[in-house]
């Protein structure tokens, strides 16, 4: 005489989203027929879990992520057998504190950047990604995430979101970058002293600077009524109106990276007498 068959075996829930190292709450099936004299289940569970022999109850701490697959568990007796299907995925537990130091980049156009890798907690890294792409020139590692290189173009400040990423879920990290021009340097007037003459054009000065384009320009103290310091160029230039005492004039060119200065000397004369003459030229 065998016993009734097993029926209506159901896991409730039946689907199972775990995580690495974390035990599962613990589901016991429900059954219907005799009574179940043995459990088995195939494949075998993740690593870690276990199917309880006397109740077919599922518990365990996972101990190795597992991709999503079904497991199918039979229930018996001297009846006959009745089975029921569990789906259960075992994540990596979630990126956790994500952390550039520094977290604030002033770079130099052409000049490479030291390099910085970020500290995470939580479960191993499988993706990394940046948003907007970083300045031409830089690049995020895809296995450290660490940002290197050497930047390309002058970017103005912005705010670069870093996302770690797993099986288990994601954390973010804010960076901001700006990249300047090579600051201006060597400026040069040739010449630098200046004898000019009241009235009189004097021969237009452009200076010569290496290093990056110089974005603006200008002079200290003013200069002499009737000269002018061209805004694109720096050069010197005009028709001086007024008798000027010999003085040094600062002339500064600048650029997001920085500034360089150069001296020049001006003195302005007056028109020099001409053709004195006495009437009457006898007495």
């Amino acid at each position: 005489v065998n016993d009734i068959a097993p029926s209506s075996l159901t896991y409730s829930p039946n689907s199972f989203t775990l995580t690495k190292g974390t035990a599962m709450t613990t589901v016991t099936p429900t059954v219907s027929g005799g009574a179940i004299t043995s459990w088995s289940v195939s494949p075998t569970l993740p690593t870690g879990l276990s199917l309880d022999s006397s109740t077919g109850a599922i518990s365990g701490t996972p101990t190795v992520i597992s991709s999503s697959a079904t497991y199918t568990v039979t229930a018996s007796n001297t009846g006959g057998s009745d089975t029921a299907t569990v789906t259960i995925v075992v994540n990596d537990i979630a990126p956790s504190s994500l952390t550039y130091s520094p977290n604030s980049f002033t770079l130099t156009k052409g000049t490479a950047m030291t390099t910085v890798t970020p500290t995470v907690s939580g479960g191993a890294i499988t993706s990394w990604s940046v948003s907007p792409t970083l300045p031409a020139g830089l690049s995020l590692d895809s296995s450290t995430g660490a940002i290197s290189g050497t930047p390309s173009a002058i970017t103005s400040s912005a705010s670069y979101t870093v996302t770690a990423s797993n099986t288990g879920g994601s954390t973010t990290a804010s960076v901001t970058i700006v990249v300047n021009d090579v600051a201006p340097s060597a400026l040069t007037y040739s010449p630098n002293t200046f004898t000019l003459t009241k009235g009189t054009a004097m021969t237009t000065v452009t200076p010569t600077t290496t290093g990056g384009t110089v974005t603006s320009w200008s002079v200290s103290p003013s200069l002499p009524t009737g000269l002018s310091l061209d805004s694109s160029t720096g050069a010197i230039s005009g028709t001086p109106s007024a008798v000027t005492s010999s003085a040094s004039y600062t002339v500064t060119a600048s650029n997001t990276g920085g500034s360089d200065t150069a001296t020049v000397t001006i003195v302005v004369n007056d028109i020099a007498p001409s053709s004195l003459t006495y009437s009457p030229n006898s007495f």
